[in-house]
């Protein structure tokens, strides 16, 4: 059974968000570009698709937690993490960071506009970011660092770090539609290095944070990818998948490309104004290159790596042309480069008004 007109055209959007949402949240945390950000689809909501063909503005809210110590498939403690990294051993002179926790808070701005064949997408990212990590000094052991979590620091220093809604990187979406009855399409776009890059720590040796901590990559990126949507009664699934790769990077570092693909299933028969979701979210980083890239003293990279996602949601019709949505997303794969944090759960909601 074909889609209504409406549905069908709609659906068709999928990938305005789904492009930029997966493949360009990894404009995330150093050590954990891999893990970072929400890959889910903003658009693919309810029973009636995407809504109203036409203009639509929405806010979305991200949450990222990462406070769990990873390496390779597994989890790992702060000490396992302590040791691995060779902290402020005799060995390693020079001491070696820890971080201990990444707190993420995007919210982004959308802009859509749509047809049956085409749309575009503008989407303004506004990033609240806090970072945390400490770094031994020569001669420190790890259990010194342990000593100064509790508040003597025992010769390690404290590097904490903070960007309250700083502006990330604004992101261009184009869709074509291939096949209007059909359901599939291609996407393409650009995400332009408008976020800032110049954070600095707030310990007491200060310094540049990370590239990949900041609130823009510094680089300028393409993404191309497609996508493909049916609907069978009152149920409806899409898949897409999309690439991101820089073309031109800050000085010292390069983002490393992304391969994001996503499945989701709604069902749109059980109450009027109210849909439950689910989708499965899968994104693939390569590791960033570049002197200023994060490496641990060994030279193991600490970016990149493979991440899977269950994401459980519910969109609900507000009425005059509103709609909400909360999704949670759980990690049920994750192999990561390194050791890198990484989080137990990620919180997305939204509302969008469509005129």
């Amino acid at each position: 059974m074909k889609p209504a007109h409406g549905s069908r055209r709609l659906l068709h959007l999928t990938a305005l968000t789904l492009a930029v949402a997966g493949a360009l949240s990894a404009s995330g945390s150093a050590r954990a570009c891999a893990t970072c950000g929400c890959t889910l689809s903003r658009d693919w909501l309810g029973g009636q698709g995407f809504g109203s063909a036409g203009l639509s503005v929405g806010l979305s809210f991200d949450v990222t937690n990462q406070n769990q110590f990873h390496q390779g498939s597994g989890n790992i403690s702060q000490g396992q993490a302590e040791q691995i990294l060779n902290a402020g051993t005799n060995a390693n002179p020079g001491g070696n960071e820890v971080e201990t926790q990444t707190l993420t808070r995007t919210t982004t701005l959308n802009l859509d506009y749509n047809t049956p064949e085409w749309g575009v997408s503008a989407q303004l990212p506004f990033v609240y970011r806090y970072h945390q990590t400490y770094q031994t000094g020569l001669g420190q052991t790890a259990s010194d660092a342990a000593v100064f979590l509790t508040g003597n620091s025992g010769g390690t220093e404290s590097y904490n770090f903070s960007q309250v809604n700083s502006l990330g990187d604004v992101r261009l979406i184009g869709r074509y539609a291939l096949s209007v009855e059909g359901g599939y399409g291609v996407t393409f776009g650009i995400k332009l290095p408008t976020g800032i890059t110049t954070g600095a720590f707030s310990g007491p040796a200060g310094g540049t944070v990370d590239p990949s901590l900041q609130a823009g990559t510094g680089s300028t990126d393409v993404l191309l990818g497609g996508y493909y949507t049916s609907q069978i009664d009152a149920w409806g699934w899409f898949t897409q998948a999309t690439w991101q790769h820089a073309l031109a990077s800050q000085a010292g570092y390069t983002p490393g490309d992304a391969l994001n693909a996503n499945l989701g299933l709604r069902y749109a028969g059980l109450l009027d104004n109210v849909t439950p979701l689910l989708q499965l979210n899968y994104v693939h980083r390569n590791t960033d290159s570049g002197f200023n890239a994060s490496h641990e003293f060994d030279g193991t990279p600490q970016t990149g790596g493979n991440l899977m996602y269950l994401a459980p949601g519910v969109a609900a019709t507000l009425g005059n042309g509103f709609r909400a949505y909360a999704y949670v997303q759980f990690p049920v794969y994750q192999s990561v480069n390194g050791v890198q944090l990484t989080a137990r759960d990620i919180f997305s909601l939204g509302i969008r008004k469509s005129f």
